[in-house]
């Protein structure tokens, strides 16, 4: 805000600045773009900007759902390891995970198809992850479920999740999101909201990211993943 003041024949500009507002930092960005070779880079400048992976078993240079390229997973061995980096863990901060995928209509040959996570539910310091939940006994529904799972101010650790009640198993290229904040988790199909009102406290651990799998061979996604971002903060 600006304000001006006349002393005399002489204007005065008084600059009054407003409370600091924290932004989100991009800190992975991996836009799946490759055509060639076993990494998959990362994007992003700042925070992140070196968080490169190694691709096993994708095949790379499919169709878009974004732009540029995307990469099919095969639902059995594809995935991708990115290294550990202390960027990629919110900490006490926000966090928002984003991907564009598509799922052909039919089974979903796993209980669930992981998209990235980092850590898995005994990993000390907390674990997040973003993936597709089949539903129940009907194998020919999927649904994305967030899971954010923290360490709280007691010591314990908090697992908060929401599932989106949306089915993406469609064959239609779907946006999802998954947002940790300090009182909530939610999960987002295409813009639809959905919230949990609770929270999963600090997550930071030493383990790195993987797409496409749980670990190699275990929930292995089978279909199309495109633009997958981090943002903390």
């Amino acid at each position: 805000m600006k304000r001006v003041f006349t002393a005399g024949a002489i204007a005065v500009a008084i600059v009054v600045l407003g409370p600091s507002v924290a932004y989100a930092a991009l800190v992975a960005e991996w836009k799946m773009d490759e055509t060639s070779g076993s990494t998959m880079f990362d994007s992003a400048t700042g925070i992140g900007g070196a968080n490169n992976g190694t691709i096993n078993s994708v095949v790379i240079g499919v169709d878009p759902l974004v732009s540029g390229r995307a990469y099919q997973f095969d639902g059995a061995t594809s995935y991708i390891s990115v290294p550990d980096n202390d960027a990629l863990d919110p900490g006490n901060q926000n966090i928002t995970l984003q991907a564009t995928v598509k799922i052909e209509d039919g089974q979903i040959l796993d209980d669930s198809y992981d998209i990235v996570r980092k850590g898995v539910t005994t990993t000390a310091g907390g674990n997040w992850k973003m993936e597709i939940k089949r539903s129940g006994t009907d194998t020919t529904v999927g649904k994305l479920l967030c899971v954010f799972k923290g360490v709280v101010s007691s010591g314990s650790r908090v697992a908060v999740q929401r599932i989106a009640n949306v089915d993406i198993v469609d064959s239609r290229s779907h946006t999802l999101k998954c947002i940790k904040t300090a009182t909530s988790v939610q999960a987002v199909v295409d813009g639809r909201i959905f919230t949990n009102t609770k929270s999963a406290g600090s997550i930071a651990n030493t383990q790195d990211v993987i797409l496409g799998s749980k670990v190699a061979g275990d929930d292995v996604f089978q279909g199309v993943i495109d633009q997958v971002t981090i943002d903390i903060g």
